[in-house]
């Protein structure tokens, strides 16, 4: 049965020359609601050339300065990451439980960089990310100045009520995205037979493959310069329709 539906994320792109200083008031008009002072997560947004993921409130996302070397691969230093961010008091990665080794998700080659992503679930449901968009190949070193990573949180989701959806799955990251790196998609198949994903819009027509571990497809897309929006339709094996996904770039 095939499911298509609208998701349209908003990032904290990082200060560019070229572009409006990103603000919290910018980052205020995601939230669904304002939480209580006394409860609310920790704040930990610091300047970036690279959005976090899909995006997620203030307080799910840790951004880095610095440099890393992956003594054991990147597996490790996102691992590490995520685990310190789960274990400081009052952000959004307390009380997941156990958190699993996180799984790439996808490694392309953009404009400015590489760009990374990994996901990670824990014991209880939780569903944690990092992602690195830096210069160097996003192996043996992880560039920590285009580095973010956190738990849990809202996305924004014009389809939900309030207008944004806690992350609860990991199929909910990703997106289509226009910015000074050039278009690019990625995301997770919200399907384990899926071993395609077909990208369809104004300019663009290809199939990537999907990762068989975590799931997750992605790529550079420089011919959906035009696009507003690509429809991503994921194939199994045998060539079958499992479903689809609209992703809509976002404005700004």
């Amino acid at each position: 049965m095939t499911t298509t539906y609208d998701q349209i994320t908003r990032l904290a792109p990082a200060p560019e020359a070229s572009e409006p200083t990103w603000s919290r008031d910018t980052l205020a008009t995601i939230l669904a609601e304002d939480p209580a002072p006394e409860t609310s997560p920790r704040p930990w947004w610091r300047k970036t050339r690279r959005r976090a993921a899909a995006l997620i409130a203030a307080g799910a996302v840790a951004l880095t300065a610095g440099t890393a070397v992956a003594v054991g691969g990147p597996a490790e230093v996102v691992k590490d990451a995520l685990l310190e961010f789960m274990s400081t008091p009052n952000t959004t990665g307390n009380g997941l439980g156990v958190l699993h080794d996180p799984q790439l998700v996808a490694k392309f080659r953009t404009k400015n960089g590489v760009f990374v992503f990994w996901v990670a679930t824990s014991s209880k449901g939780g569903v944690c990310f990092a992602s690195s968009n830096g210069p160097g190949e996003g192996t043996e070193l992880l560039d920590k100045k285009h580095f973010a990573y956190g738990c849990g949180g809202e996305l924004v989701d014009p389809t939900a009520p309030g207008g944004t959806a806690e992350l609860t799955r990991v199929d909910q990251l990703g997106g289509f995205f226009k910015d000074s790196d050039g278009p690019l998609i990625y995301g997770i198949s919200p399907y384990p037979d899926a071993v395609q994903a077909h990208v369809q819009g104004p300019g663009v027509d290809r199939t990537l493959p999907i990762r068989s571990d975590s799931h997750g497809y992605g790529d550079a897309i420089p011919e959906a310069s035009g696009a507003r929006a690509v429809t991503v339709t994921f194939l199994d094996d045998a060539g079958h329709v499992l479903g689809s996904k609209r992703w809509v770039a976002p404005v700004g």
